[in-house]
């Protein structure tokens, strides 16, 4: 057994009387303090920081200028060489200094008499015959516009290619509409021909290019978002030692390392690829169908779930048993050796080839994960009938607001609970036999079984002269569960930091 096995104590008795405020932080931290855990080193994650929009625009806006004071070049033309070099600044400088003119040559900048930064400005020509090379017309001096190369076409025909460009290519880096002609159009041309939503436009496909191209950036996938995270870490060979959780400025967590909008500690980013492949690949089999449907071991008949708790009883038989294994839940193994959420390795079976008994392990695994998934979104459900049961338990327990809240308070630790759990499951199915799978499966049992009771909890029915008692146990069986829920983060981020894990040969 792991030495984070539970004390003999009450499990119910892990906060006594702390208030529930204190306690309440949010679940993507590793630090937070157990008292299981004295001694050990905790794993805060990898350092990071969000970035709005608008500090995104100053930060690309502070690269641009740093380079311009080094080449001494204007801030239209640094830009274009950055886009041109992919945002690369010291391959930038390292080719300009070698030759300033090779450089200029390349992103098609023609020579002038006067510096070559000069910025591009709209100029009226004199007032002599003119026809526009791309629509024929002739048009007022005054509607002529004319690119730092001097080619010169009317400005609704300029108008009309930028915004092609921009809204319909997706471009920021263009060159002229001369044939043959390597200059590129660059901002301040963008701007004096374009209205606001063409430059808002123009500038987000920047922000774009410039976070693709730099490591240390990524977008917050959630849809919708538009903060930026910085971070140092997570990528290259840091990924097989760390997931790099991080959260954007409007609280959405997600992993640096491969993008996926949800943290999925405990399970590192090469398995989690592979997990999602072969869940999507085994998506369109009878396996999904098994995942969300059983069988009443007694009588037959088939069973929706319809909660986050695994203890089903059939409303035909009124027989009781676990979701997961089908098992009597009257002598069901959660507490003892027994539990049907470690896999057990099954004896050689000259019937069965190797591909079925992997299939069979596999399906062993994918069961539990997704019955986590499921039944978090059925925990989800529960949420938004929270704040009704909430009103009740007011009106009923004569408790204010804020005391009422523990209801909404567990469903919040029960939905981080799920989803470290779904993913521990994936995480199990790579890891090798041996004592330190055993103990990582145990701390995953003792959290499932913390879980179970306190989804349990949020099934009971609401009475006047228990709600009060009710509060209290779930205060702690919350407080408990945020604490098994800590063991196992922390206890699996050690490992991946000390290479304690021992993984299965994977393709």
């Amino acid at each position: 057994m792991s030495d984070y096995s539970d004390p003999p104590s009450d499990p119910y008795d892990s906060g006594g009387s702390q208030d529930f405020e204190d306690f309440h932080d949010n679940d993507s931290d590793y630090d937070v303090p157990s008292a299981n855990d004295k001694g050990k080193k905790k794993f805060t994650g990898v350092e990071h920081r969000s970035l709005p929009a608008g500090r995104l625009q100053e930060t690309l806006r502070e690269d641009i200028n740093r380079v311009a004071s080094i080449v001494g070049l204007e801030h239209p033309i640094v830009s274009i060489l950055l886009q041109h070099f992919r945002w690369n600044e010291d391959r930038l400088l390292e080719r300009f200094m070698d030759s300033p003119s090779a450089v200029l040559q390349e992103i098609g900048e023609p020579e002038h008499e006067e510096p070559a930064h000069r910025p591009t400005k709209r100029v009226k020509l004199t007032p002599v015959a003119f026809t526009c090379g791309i629509c024929l017309d002739e048009p007022d001096p005054s509607n002529i516009a004319k690119l730092r190369c001097t080619h010169a076409f009317c400005a609704p025909c300029w108008r009309m290619y930028i915004q092609s460009k921009i809204v319909e290519d997706g471009q920021t880096l263009f060159c002229c509409m001369e044939q043959g002609c390597r200059t590129y159009v660059d901002e301040p041309f963008i701007s004096e021909l374009m209205d606001s939503s063409i430059q808002e436009r123009y500038q987000e496909l920047l922000r774009r290019d410039y976070v693709k191209a730099n490591t240390n950036l990524r977008f917050c996938p959630h849809p919708s978002c538009d903060e930026t995270v910085s971070c140092t870490g997570g990528r290259g060979s840091s990924l097989l030692t760390e997931v790099p959780t991080v959260s954007c400025g409007k609280g959405h967590a997600f992993c640096f390392g491969c993008g996926m909008d949800s943290d999925h500690r405990p399970c590192i980013c090469k398995f989690v690829g592979l997990w999602l492949k072969n869940a999507q690949e085994d998506s369109g089999t009878a396996q999904w169908m098994k995942a969300n449907t059983r069988e009443c071991p007694k009588c037959h008949n088939a069973i929706e779930k319809a909660g986050g708790c695994n203890r089903i009883m059939c409303r035909n038989c009124r027989y009781e048993f676990c979701w997961l294994c089908l098992k009597n839940w009257g002598v069901h193994g959660y507490q003892g050796d027994e539990n049907c959420t470690a896999w057990k390795e099954l004896e050689p079976d000259s019937d069965a080839s190797e591909a079925q008994q992997k299939l069979k392990k596999y399906h062993f695994y994918f069961d539990r994960f997704n019955n986590h998934e499921v039944s978090a979104r059925l925990d989800q459900q529960l949420c938004e009938q929270t704040q009704e049961k909430m009103v009740m338990v007011q009106e009923i327990g004569q408790l204010s607001w804020i005391e009422a809240k523990f209801m909404q308070h567990a469903v919040d630790e029960l939905t981080g609970c799920r989803r470290s759990l779904k993913w521990s499951y994936a995480m199990a199915y790579y890891l090798a036999p041996g004592n330190h799978k055993q103990i990582f499966e145990d701390l995953q049992a003792n959290l499932e079984t913390a879980v179970e009771d306190l989804s349990q909890m949020l099934e009971e029915d609401i009475e006047a002269k228990s709600v009060k008692g009710l509060r209290q146990r779930m205060m702690d069986k919350t407080i408990y569960v945020k604490n098994r829920h800590e063991i196992l983060l922390n206890d699996t981020a050690a490992g991946l930091h000390e290479a304690r894990w021992e993984w299965l040969d994977t393709p």
